[in-house]
C-alpha cells in the first residue's frame, strides 16, 4: 500500500523509521536535482538533501507542514541552496576585502535561519489575498500563470500583487543593515 505523504509526516511523528526512509527514497533523487540546478555539484547537493531530512527527522514531533510535502520539500532545498550561494559569496567578499581575518565566527553575521524566521513574520503582515499569492508563488512553487488559473485572476495581477508583496518585504527588513568595522554587511531578499 502506497501511502500519502501527510500520512508518512503523521508515522514518522511517531517514530517510525520505516516511513522516513519510505518519504526520504520518495523524494531524495527529485531534490537533489533540484538542488543541482543551481549549484552544479552533487556532493554539496547530497549534503544540504541529507541535512534536511536529519533536520525533518530530528523535529519530526513538532514539524507542521501547511502546504503539500513535496512542495515543502523543496522549498526547503531552495533555502538550503540559497544558503549555500550566500555563503560562497561572503566567502568571496571576505577574502577579496580582506575582512575575513577580522571574523570571528558566523554568529557575527545574521543566521540564515533568523533570517528566513523574520520573513515569515513579514510574510504574515501582508493583506489575506496578497498573502496567499505570495505563499503560492514562493513556497508553492507556482508560475505566475498557475497562481491566476488556480486563484481565478489575471496574471498581472498576480504579478502585481508578487512585486508589491516583494516591495513590502525588502521595506520591512531594510533594518538587517549593519555594520561590521567600516564594512557595510547585508542581506538582500
Amino acid at each position: 500500500m502506497l501511502e500519502s505523504d501527510r500520512e508518512l509526516l503523521s508515522l514518522i511523528a511517531s517514530d517510525d523509521v520505516q516511513a522516513f526512509q519510505k518519504l526520504y527514497h520518495r523524494y531524495w533523487d527529485q531534490l537533489i536535482k533540484h538542488a543541482y540546478v543551481r549549484l552544479g555539484d552533487v556532493s554539496t547537493c547530497e549534503d544540504l538533501v541529507q541535512d534536511i531530512f536529519v533536520d525533518i527527522w530530528n523535529k519530526r514531533k513538532a514539524i507542521v507542514v501547511h502546504s503539500n510535502v513535496k512542495a515543502y520539500l523543496l522549498t526547503a532545498v531552495k533555502y538550503q541552496v540559497y544558503r549555500v550561494i550566500d555563503r560562497r559569496q561572503q566567502s568571496c567578499d571576505l577574502e577579496s576585502s580582506g575582512l575575513a581575518e577580522h571574523m570571528q565566527d558566523e554568529s557575527d553575521l545574521l543566521s540564515f535561519e533568523e533570517l528566513y524566521h523574520r520573513i515569515e513574520v513579514v510574510v504574515e503582515k501582508l493583506p489575506p489575498r496578497q498573502r496567499e499569492i505570495f505563499k503560492l508563488s514562493r513556497f508553492g512553487n507556482l508560475s505566475t500563470q498557475e497562481i491566476a488559473e488556480k486563484l481565478q485572476l489575471a496574471p498581472q495581477t498576480v504579478h502585481n500583487k508578487i512585486h508589491q508583496s516583494l516591495t513590502f518585504i525588502k521595506a520591512e527588513l531594510k533594518h538587517f543593515i549593519f555594520w561590521w568595522g567600516s564594512t557595510l554587511i547585508f542581506y538582500v531578499l
